[in-house]
């Protein structure tokens, strides 16, 4: 290759000190910054707050809300999951890798709740909000005090396939078109995979490091940047759960009858999906009169 460099040999400590995490993921540390431990990683969290941003932008725009409502809520989590995640990997801190753990149930706690209150009487959703508090936080306080991984994983799963199914049933509830249905089934199947398959990338990260560092050695920087694979889970798990943020965000806000500029606000991949879903709506309306 006529572009490329070697990997510098990385400092024993950096900027932030010796590390304390639990966990160091197969990026070398330091070997680009000594005031970022893992430049990759650090760098692709932005997946999360960019999509954040124009979550919040929309709903500013296109429902007049202000920045701090039931719709923003999930986009918040988002935005913190990002910021979090990359004090972590800047820092490699015990403190920060907590907070990287339970920003996760930032996100899908947030998602969560906006599914379970839609349409859900006053005494519902304050049923619904004290059962996920009344999870989360103790959870929560357990994981940082036994200092370990279990519960919160299996936690993070259940919370996960609870959206999914929640998410699965609005559509059969608020959707009437049988095309529009299997055009937003296919974009949630969509964001679930793209989730898996950047869990897919962080076992191999995380078990195979040796042969994934072995290689991006032999090609050298910058090509090496592409295969830090906990840096493509960031951007993976980013977009499947934007994809989550907003399909939810369209079924608690749709309008039924009305067509036109579903995909206004909304940005890629769910932008091309909801402008087909308007040609879709246009074609029903058509038939109907």
């Amino acid at each position: 290759m006529q572009l490329r460099w070697p990997y510098p040999e990385p400092p024993r400590v950096g900027a932030w000190g010796p590390v304390t995490s639990n966990h160091n993921f197969c990026e070398e540390d330091y070997n680009i910054t000594t005031y970022i431990a893992e430049f990759v990683n650090t760098l692709t969290n932005a997946t999360y707050v960019i999509y954040g941003v124009h979550g919040l932008r929309r709903i500013q725009r296109k429902h007049d809300s202000g920045l701090f409502s039931t719709l923003t809520f999930p986009y918040w989590g988002l935005i913190g999951v990002g910021l979090l995640s990359a004090w972590f990997h800047a820092t490699l801190k015990y403190h920060s890798q907590m907070g990287d753990d339970l920003s996760m149930f930032l996100a899908v706690g947030a998602i969560l709740h906006q599914l379970l209150c839609f349409q859900a009487t006053p005494a519902q959703r304050r049923t619904y909000t004290l059962a996920i508090l009344g999870t989360v936080v103790p959870i929560s306080i357990y994981h940082c005090w036994a200092d370990e991984i279990y519960v919160h994983e299996i936690t993070f799963a259940f919370m996960i396939f609870l959206v999914s199914r929640q998410t699965r049933a609005l559509i059969k509830k608020q959707v009437k078109s049988e095309e529009s249905r299997k055009k937003l089934g296919r974009m949630a199947t969509f964001g679930i995979s793209s989730g898996l398959f950047g869990y897919f990338l962080w076992n191999i990260d995380f078990h195979l490091c040796g042969y994934v560092t072995a290689f991006k050695h032999y090609i050298g920087l910058p090509w090496g940047f592409l295969f830090e694979l906990h840096g493509w889970w960031h951007i993976l798990t980013g977009t499947g759960a934007y994809v989550g943020m907003a399909l939810v965000e369209y079924l608690v806000t749709i309008e039924e009858g009305t067509t036109g500029r579903l995909e206004e606000g909304f940005v890629w991949p769910v932008k091309a999906v909801l402008r087909d879903l308007d040609g879709v709506e246009r074609r029903e309306v058509k038939k109907g009169q």
